[in-house]
């Protein structure tokens, strides 16, 4: 018969290694060849019907094959499932009439992986199939490979990033550490020279100290420093602005686009926040109260300055803040360590 896909119906075949395992979907509309198929691949496989008319596709499979009319009627249909399981290779083989071999254009040849001519020894046509599940078995098993490393190195990634965190944070207080106040000057001189942009600088110290883990002990120091750190990380509220933990009971704080003025607008907000907190030190020679002193130091980078003296500068004005008394801001109106210093 014309028709017929298998010429040999009474020679078994020989059985696939991986039958009852695969998935093949019949897009074939000739019902005598469906048939066929049917019944030599339904002894090794596991078999999906498409409806005449398929509206959709929803069926997970190993392999499609399918008939010239199908692939007619479908080829929109097909190419979509083809794009849909991409990377990983679903293929497709089609059966085709020896005589229409030559008619296949271009664009058939894209929407197939084999080609199969009617009628078809049964022993070809599993052979053709075990070749094309192979090769769809290693496309799973490299997409799963491929899936793992990238899991892996979304993994490291989100470990690598919780790795600089600790780096660069402060493990006392939560906030920002002298290493990420480093990194963040640098960057922060970079850019305000590039725009031309004037950079404040600010270090403060907690007044007496020592005497205060002398009075109270190492453990409410620690928890002293960590409220002061949360005034300073609350006090600043532009996403570019960063308190840091300098060392010790020394904080440092850094102000991008913002000059003398505003700095000290800001600093006597904290002054305000800390004098309401209230937290007692009765050996400060200063205040009844924790308090802090302050050295700012400004300037818009330039070819001539570094990050160092602007640093320099600003612990040239905490240590003069100190020297007259503690409680106080001062502000040194230039870089160099003999600059007039604003006494507040």
């Amino acid at each position: 018969m014309s028709h017929d896909v298998l010429s040999d119906l009474a020679k078994p075949p020989p059985e696939p290694d991986n039958r009852w395992q695969s998935r093949i979907l019949l897009g074939v509309d000739h019902p005598q060849n469906r048939q066929l198929l049917a019944t030599l691949l339904g002894r090794f496989y596991s078999l999906q019907d498409l409806p005449v008319e398929p509206l959709k596709w929803t069926q997970a499979v190993d392999l499609c094959i399918f008939d010239t009319a199908f692939l007619g009627r479908c080829a929109a249909l097909i190419a979509e499932q083809r794009a849909a399981a991409s990377p990983v290779f679903l293929p497709f083989l089609l059966l085709l009439k020896r005589p229409h071999l030559v008619l296949m254009t271009a664009s058939h040849r894209q929407q197939v992986d084999d080609v199969i001519t009617i009628p078809v020894d049964q022993t070809e046509l599993l052979l053709r199939i075990e070749s094309l599940l192979r090769a769809r078995q290693q496309s799973l098993k490299l997409s799963a490979l491929l899936a793992q490393e990238q899991l892996h190195e979304q993994q490291l990634e989100a470990d690598n990033q919780i790795l600089h965190q600790m780096a660069i944070q402060d493990g006392l207080t939560g906030i920002p550490n002298r290493r990420a106040f480093d990194e963040k000057l640098a960057y922060e001189w970079k850019l305000g020279r590039r725009e031309q942009t004037p950079l404040a600088v600010v270090l403060c110290d907690v007044d007496y100290f020592k005497a205060y883990n002398d009075t109270y002990g190492h453990i409410a120091g620690d928890q002293c420093l960590r409220e002061i750190a949360g005034v300073l990380d609350a006090a600043i509220r532009r996403p570019a602005d960063l308190a840091a933990r300098y060392g010790g009971e020394e904080f440092a704080l850094i102000l991008p686009k913002t000059n003398l003025e505003g700095a000290l607008h800001l600093l006597n907000r904290i002054r305000s926040t800390l004098r309401t907190r209230a937290i007692t030190h009765p050996k400060s020679s200063v205040s009844p109260y924790v308090s802090l002193s302050f050295g700012v130091a400004g300037a818009v980078p330039s070819e001539e300055l570094t990050p160092e003296d602007l640093l320099r500068a600003a612990d040239v004005a905490l240590y003069q803040a100190k020297a007259e008394g503690r409680d106080r801001i001062v502000m040194a109106s230039a870089l160099a360590p003999a600059s007039p210093l604003t006494h507040i």
